[in-house]
């Protein structure tokens, strides 16, 4: 990508700068590295903590010495999906940018605008000696995309600022003024082997659905390929399980995954994936199912264990569970069967996030799991909690910045309380008295290879960002 081409030209600069340096969940020592060299080579205040979250402040322009501090916040881990055919490392490759028109998409994985954009704005204002703004702080955390683990981490002594303007929204023109909290279901299910005498093994792999957030995406027809899956092992009930894989992150929507099973033969199998694929017609793409015989291993899940353990996968909810009010307009709480994989120790692990906003509602939930892994005698346990950001009253800045973007839009900006966690809820415990507000440009497709970002959208949410830096005096 060539991004002079592009505007605001710093913006696109930093942004194909993070983009060369590989930064999953998990993986942040580089691009925290990164980020401090860059503050360093601008003689700016840099703290880096022991978790790598990053905090970087510059002095006040002149004329706003006495002014509210602001902090920029993003994070500077993304989710590392691929295509089924892509043979993309995100261990060592840098993310492949594509120019085409007005958007900004990767080569068959994801893009990283979640939050690399957010990141370069933050560090093309740095970078200005002609920005008007306030004691300014960027603080760029680790580990968002799976725990909000760098929030949860960071000091609760170490931010200076009043404003905080999270950059870490998906569509222009809302700002996003409260979020969920979450927390994780994590279960055990022990399989019953049976030899697999006069069987025969097939492996079936799925595919065709788009996937998404599980927080912001959902209440679309995405499709949880888990209960795609499950249901197509229910539905064979004389078949022994020899392995079940689908999923790779707690916070995306499960597209992609394959079974193995031991039949005596396939009688049905392919009346039974049409039926399927009519059955979910209605979702987000289209699915496929193909397969081949395989090796068969000398034993497998007995067919009992094999029912019981898709009932499991059935009766565990995924999808929406609640709304604020009759007119569906925010989801209130939902849950996200997001993996099953099979542990060296022959066990499956099931992953299902779970998230709210209000904790009465991550009660109900979790009474709902209890029983369920009573019922079904699995070992589960919860991890990964995180608070949600309840939506303040009063608020100096929310006001602000709706008049700012009347003024120079001629419209309303909306306001929004968005199901996805946001790390303001993790901030909002630690410093109470910190007014904050999350924005950011047109995001697609986010945690999925078909993420895009709108050009235009970054230009015109940058030159906000800008104006409301500039009135923060």
């Amino acid at each position: 990508m060539e991004y002079s081409q592009l505007e605001p030209k710093n913006v696109f600069k930093y942004f194909e700068e993070i983009s060369q340096i590989p930064r999953g969940s998990g993986n942040e020592k580089a691009i925290s590295d990164y980020l401090v060299k860059f503050a360093k080579e601008r003689n700016l205040e840099v703290l880096q903590d022991e978790s790598y979250n990053v905090i970087i402040r510059k002095p006040a322009s002149k004329g706003y010495e006495n002014a509210k501090g602001v902090i920029l916040q993003g994070h500077m881990d993304m989710v590392p999906e691929k295509g089924e055919n892509s043979t993309h490392d995100f261990e060592k490759d840098p993310i492949e940018l594509i120019v085409d028109g007005d958007n900004l998409h990767a080569n068959d994985t994801t893009l990283g605008a979640d939050d690399g954009i957010g990141v370069a704005m933050a560090l093309a204002i740095l970078d200005s000696d002609t920005i008007a703004h306030a004691p300014l702080e960027v603080l760029v955390t680790v580990s968002e995309e799976t725990d909000l683990g760098g929030a949860q981490a960071l000091s609760d002594k170490v931010l200076k600022g009043d404003y905080l303007i999270n950059i870490d929204s998906e569509e222009e023109g809302i700002m996003t003024v409260g979020s969920a909290g979450g927390e994780l279901y994590m279960a055990y299910f022990t399989p019953e082997l049976s030899p697999t005498n006069e069987y025969k093994t097939y492996e079936f792999n799925f595919s065709g659905f788009m996937g998404g957030h599980s927080g912001v995406e959902i209440a679309n027809p995405k499709g949880n390929m888990v209960v795609v899956m499950a249901d197509f092992v229910e539905n064979l009930k004389d078949s022994m399980l020899v392995d079940f894989i689908v999923g790779t992150k707690d916070n995306a929507i499960p597209r992609l995954g394959k079974v193995k099973l031991a039949i005596k033969n396939t009688n049905g199998i392919d009346e039974l994936i049409t039926s399927l694929k009519e059955k979910y017609s209605n979702i987000e793409g289209e699915l496929k199912i193909i397969y081949n015989e395989i090796e068969t291993p000398s034993e497998a899940q007995s067919i009992e264990s094999t029912n019981k353990f898709a009932k499991y996968l059935l009766s565990l909810p995924t999808g929406v569970n609640s709304f604020t009010d009759e007119t569906k307009t925010f989801v209130a709480s939902s849950s996200n069967l997001a993996i099953v994989t099979k542990k060296d120790n022959g066990k499956y692990e099931v992953w299902n996030s779970m998230r709210f906003n209000k904790g009465d509602l991550m009660t109900e939930f979790k009474n709902k799991f209890n029983l369920i892994s009573e019922e079904y005698n699995v070992e589960y346990n919860y991890s990964n909690y995180y608070p949600e950001w309840e939506y303040k009253e009063d608020s100096n800045l929310r006001a602000l910045t709706m008049k700012l973007y009347k003024e120079m839009y001629g419209k309303e900006m909306t306001i929004d309380i968005t199901h996805g966690g946001l790390e303001c809820g993790v901030f909002y415990i630690k410093y109470k008295n910190l007014d904050m507000i999350s924005i950011g440009p047109d995001i697609s497709g986010a945690h999925t290879p078909q993420e895009t970002l709108s050009i235009p959208s970054t230009k015109r949410v940058y030159e906000f960002t800008l104006e409301l830096l500039k009135n923060l005096k």
